[in-house]
């Protein structure tokens, strides 16, 4: 059955970056965004529970409305949240306003968030 393939059956799939093929690194992908949304509703309802505390807690999206008006996300991943704050706000809006807040508030953990939309473009 390998020689009609052509190649032989390496299951040992791998990221591009260490030799993987361009749709075993798309498939990786697409697993790992959605294990991190999975990751996500995990810790919100067990975060109180370790601590010996009722309820559970909301999941924060993180996909702004570029991504959705270019089709530009991943379903079930940054798209899937109980509340997307930035759900309506172009990237561009964003970091106006992040920056807003760290010159007017001193909020300056959020030029680590500034960087990382830096990094995104």
């Amino acid at each position: 059955m390998d020689q009609d393939l052509g190649h032989s059956l390496d299951l040992n799939v791998k990221f591009r970056a260490n030799g993987g093929s361009h749709r075993e690194n798309l498939a990786l992908q697409n697993v790992q965004a959605r294990v991190r949304m999975v990751l996500a509703y995990l810790f919100a309802q067990l975060c109180l529970w370790a601590r010996g505390k009722p309820g559970g807690l909301l999941v924060l999206g993180s996909s702004n409305v570029d991504e959705s008006l270019t089709g530009y996300f991943t379903k079930y991943d940054c798209s899937s949240a109980d509340i997307n704050p930035i759900g309506g706000i172009s990237k561009i809006d964003l970091r106006s306003f992040l920056n807003y807040c760290v010159d007017k508030f001193q909020l300056t953990a959020l030029k680590s968030v500034l960087a990382a939309l830096l990094q995104l473009n």
